[in-house]
Formats: C-alpha cells, sequence, structure tokens
C-alpha cells in the first residue's frame, strides 16, 4: 500500500489550490476528455512507447529529460518489483524477464475511465511492447464524488464478482469485475496530506480519497500474476553468509505483491473465514 502521508511545500500548496480535475465544470470537463486517454475504450493494442513519448518517468518521482538523461534505453523500463525486501536481498522479480513498465509523471487528467479522471497513469507490457495492463490513480477531495464514480462503474458493469476489505485503517477496499476479455479492479482509500504555507507555519492536515483502476488483458492474467512469484533455492546469500529461505519465514515460492498483482490472488481474502474482510458501510465512506 502506498503511503499515505505527503508533505508539500508552499509551492505545492498553491498547486493543489487549482481547481481538482475530478470537480471540473462541464466546459473544462469536455476540452479535457477529449485529450485523456480512454482507459475505457482500450484494445490492448496500443502504441505504448507513443503514448509515453511527452513525458515518463525512469523512477519513481524522477522524470525522463532527453537532454539531462540521454538515449532513453529499454533497460531503464523493464519491469521489475521493488519493496524492501527484494532491495535489502537483491532478488530480481519476476524471474524471468516479463517486459517493460511505462509510467507517467502526475499529470491532471492524463486517462478518463466513464467520468472519472485520473493524474497517474502506469502500462505493464510484454517483451513485444504490447500492453497487457493498465493502472491508474484518481484522487477526489470529497468522497462522495469517489462513491459517485464507484456507482457508475456498478451500473454498467454490474456487482463485483470480488469486494473486500483490506484495511480498515485508511478503509482500503477492493472490487473485481471479470470480464470477457479483461479483468477489472478498483481499489478505494482514503488518507491524509500535510502542507506548510504562507507566513503560518502551522501544519495543515488534509483528508483525500484515492481511486486506483486495474485493467488486465485475461490473456495475460495468469502469466501477470506467476511474475509476482519468486521460487527461492535451498540457501541464499544474505550480508555475505548463506541462509535457508526459510530462516527468513518464506515460504518456497513467495509473492510479492506491486500495483499489477490482483487482490483476488490472495486466498485469505477469497475465504475471508471468519467475515474479517466483509466491507462495512463506514469502510464505503
Amino acid at each position: 500500500m502506498k503511503m499515505m502521508f505527503r508533505y508539500c511545500c508552499a509551492l505545492l500548496l498553491l498547486l493543489s489550490s487549482l481547481p481538482s480535475c475530478n470537480s471540473a465544470s462541464p466546459e473544462k470537463a469536455e476540452t479535457k476528455k477529449k485529450n485523456a486517454f480512454d482507459l475505457e475504450g482500450i484494445s490492448f493494442t496500443e502504441a505504448v512507447p507513443s503514448l509515453y513519448s511527452k513525458h515518463i518517468e525512469v523512477e519513481e518521482g524522477i522524470e525522463y529529460r532527453k537532454e539531462r538523461d540521454g538515449e532513453l534505453k529499454d533497460s531503464l523500463l523493464r519491469y521489475r518489483i521493488h519493496n524492501t525486501i527484494t532491495d535489502a536481498m537483491r532478488l530480481t522479480v519476476p524471474q524471468q524477464e516479463f517486459g517493460y513498465l511505462y509510467r507517467s509523471p502526475r499529470i491532471d487528467s492524463i486517462a478518463l475511465f466513464q467520468e472519472t479522471w485520473f493524474q497517474k497513469l502506469l502500462t505493464l507490457t510484454d517483451t513485444n511492447k504490447r500492453p497487457v495492463a493498465y493502472f491508474a490513480e484518481a484522487e477526489f477531495k470529497d468522497p462522495k464524488e469517489r462513491k459517485k464514480a464507484l456507482d457508475a462503474f456498478i451500473q454498467k458493469y454490474g456487482n463485483p464478482i470480488y469486494a473486500f476489505q483490506i484495511s480498515h485503517e485508511f478503509h482500503q477496499c477492493s472490487y473485481e469485475w471479470q470480464l470477457k476479455d479483461r479483468t477489472i479492479q478498483i481499489e478505494t482509500s482514503n488518507g491524509f496530506s500535510v502542507s506548510f504555507g504562507g507566513s503560518d507555519t502551522t501544519a495543515k492536515q488534509n483528508k483525500y480519497y484515492t481511486l486506483d483502476l486495474l485493467i488486465i488483458d485475461n490473456r495475460a492474467k495468469q502469466a501477470i500474476h506467476d511474475a509476482h512469484i519468486y521460487e527461492f533455492p535451498e540457501k541464499i546469500l544474505y550480508n555475505g553468509k548463506l541462509h535457508s529461505y526459510k530462516d527468513f519465514q518464506f515460504e518456497k515460492k513467495q509473492v510479492f505483491r506491486d500495483n499489477f498483482l490482483l487482490n483476488s490472488t490472495n486466498g485469505n481474502y477469497v475465504k475471508n473465514e471468519y467475515g474479517e474482510y466483509d466491507i462495512t458501510p463506514e469502510d464505503e465512506e
């Protein structure tokens, strides 16, 4: 789960005071709609490198600049799953080359699904750079607007096949729809940002409401899931010594999560043996 606290300087506070793309006027909305990437209309045949030809991140939060970084090499875009464990133990996940990950910087109204605009877009491709999954992030100031977006989705696509409450702390919920050619997951959560600005040195806490959208090509769904599995050898080198993977309480085949792993692949959520993952009205707020 991505970090729920952001610290903004006065300039960022000023920028954030501009109208949100999810609360635009009809005239402004129509203009943005023409420029946004239509996530609802994807066919998994899109020319991904062209889609990211103007703006692309080479690392999280670092946008590529040709004049500074030189030629954009494919090696900078190879799909890798990073977290504290993989980085500390120097694990390469996926173990076999899967493809490439294209990331946009945070841009207002970069993508659209129905009437919801997203500020960040990630695209996962195979080794031929054919798109196999899209992940987009939207942020709302009003929980009613987010609920309206979710309700509009349910009205068109029906009730989700899976619905989980993942975390009460941030009211993190997950919904999944399995369509003929694609699987769609929506994940919602609440967060807080802390900002400082002007002559007032008092920190101001702002609540925001996220909606993350994942769309997977069903033809690649199993391969994407398998890419998240790391199979440990009997002995692994860590801090100059050989250890059994069991010393770290890992499974022989350990799953490492990122934005492209469906929550329904977690057996505990699906079984929901004691109802601990049921979504409550409070979590939907």
